[in-house]
């Protein structure tokens, strides 16, 4: 399809004449063509007088947010530019200027400056010319309220035997002037209380006040903020207890012993929730723990202890939330030993020892202790042996080690010392 050499000037034309009005186009101009006018400035007010008509029709609206709106019936004449809002605490005055509103149509005013809830203010408007001057006369005085402060939560409740935290929770207000709530507590019911949060929205009405201790008591009260930030009065005080920890395991007792090994027990603890106990071993000022065992289990085995060697143990409990008791009083044992005694001989050194032969040990291997290393002078069934080698003024110090079938060996008895008397030699 062709086009006529015409249409096509034509079209050509067209665009030429669309980019340059696109060129020439100043957008802030075209911003004011298009806003809407501004409302035009009142003249300044004068303090002469004119007799100008009295607005009437003027109604105030209360139970607004610390703010008043005002409406007045129009003074559509040529006389009348405006109108001078007029503001008192009391009906009889004395009457402060707020506002001045141009336009004899323009009929409506908020006075958003109330600052306080629950205040009443009285108003009155007077009309004023385009000169400026006022009226003589002014409206009918009336007067509005603003809204009262926030009541307090309803329905306000705190939760106690929760572990180390006391969640609380209240009614939302049905008052649409509240814009959140402020949580306070103290230690006592008589105070003082400090601030715990002031949390925003209508409907935030749950808080959990976390890091506690257990069984500890706090007393928390509650009140309303406004979205203008006024506070209504505070709640009624409500106490709450945070959960105690377990009381620590009573009983505990030495239940058996063995060469290299101690067993103790203690009583199952009262408290419904428990779900594991923690045995520890107690050296100096610190602890080793040895095991963690469900809560129906109320007895250990400590393996690993030396013969003779002194034990100090302890137990504590675990809840379900997991707070621990104190420890249980330190229990004391003494660890079995193999009764080695030394005893000086004419041909040597005896040595003796408890065989423990029911614990299924077949015997013990003896050593010798020198100052950089242990001998082993030999393997004995009967639980006793002679070191024929010691001299007479010698100091020696042994051990044994008991020894299953199998090669296996308990841990090694505490040394023992002897030292041997010299020989008296005879007087000639």
């Amino acid at each position: 399809m062709t086009r006529s050499p015409r249409v096509a000037l034509a079209c050509l034309a067209g665009l030429l004449s669309l980019a340059a009005c696109v060129g020439v186009l100043d957008f802030d101009r075209a911003r004011q063509v298009f806003q809407p006018p501004r409302p035009p400035s009142p003249p300044p007010l004068l303090e002469t007088r004119q007799e100008l008509p009295v607005p009437e029709g003027l109604r105030a609206t209360s139970g607004e947010l610390r703010s008043v709106p005002l409406q007045w019936d129009p003074l559509l004449t040529p006389g009348v530019a405006g109108y001078a809002v007029e503001r008192a605490l009391a009906a009889e005055g004395p009457f402060a200027r707020i506002a001045a509103v141009a336009g004899n149509a323009s009929t409506a005013f908020v006075d958003g400056a109330v600052g306080s809830d629950g205040a009443t203010r009285y108003y009155r408007v007077r009309a004023f010319a385009p000169t400026g001057a006022l009226a003589v006369d002014p409206s009918a005085v009336v007067f509005a309220t603003t809204a009262p402060a926030p009541a307090a939560p309803t329905g306000f409740r705190a939760y106690s035997q929760q572990p180390r935290s006391v969640p609380l929770a209240w009614e939302p207000a049905p008052d649409p002037t509240v814009g959140g709530y402020i949580v306070e507590r103290s230690p006592s019911a008589r105070g003082p209380f400090e601030r715990l949060v002031q949390l925003e929205g209508r409907h935030s009405t749950v808080y959990v006040d976390l890091g506690l201790g257990d069984l500890r008591v706090f007393y928390y009260r509650v009140a309303a903020v406004n979205r203008a930030g006024g506070a209504g009065p505070i709640s009624d005080a409500i106490r709450a207890v945070t959960k105690p920890d377990p009381l620590p395991p009573a009983g505990l007792r030495l239940a058996g012993q063995r060469l290299g090994a101690n067993r103790i027990e203690w009583e199952p603890n009262v408290e419904p929730d428990i779900v594991a106990y923690r045995v520890y071993r107690v050296r100096g000022a610190s602890r080793e723990r040895l095991a963690e065992l469900p809560a129906s289990q109320t007895s250990a085995e400590d393996p690993s202890v030396a013969a003779d060697e002194g034990a100090v143990y302890s137990v504590i409990a675990l809840d379900r939330d997991a707070l621990e008791s104190e420890p249980a009083p330190a229990l004391q044992v003494a660890s079995v030993g193999y009764g080695l005694v030394a005893t000086a001989r004419p041909d040597g050194v005896l040595l003796a020892w408890e065989r423990r032969t029911e614990e299924g040990f077949r015997g013990a291997r003896v050593l010798r202790h020198g100052a950089l290393r242990a001998v082993e002078l030999g393997f004995s069934a009967d639980g006793s042996w002679v070191d024929r080698d010691a001299e007479p003024g010698g100091r020696y110090r042994y051990s044994v080690v008991l020894e299953r079938p199998d090669g296996s060996r308990a841990p090694p008895s505490s040394p023992v010392e002897i030292t041997i008397p010299r020989e008296k030699t005879p007087v000639r």
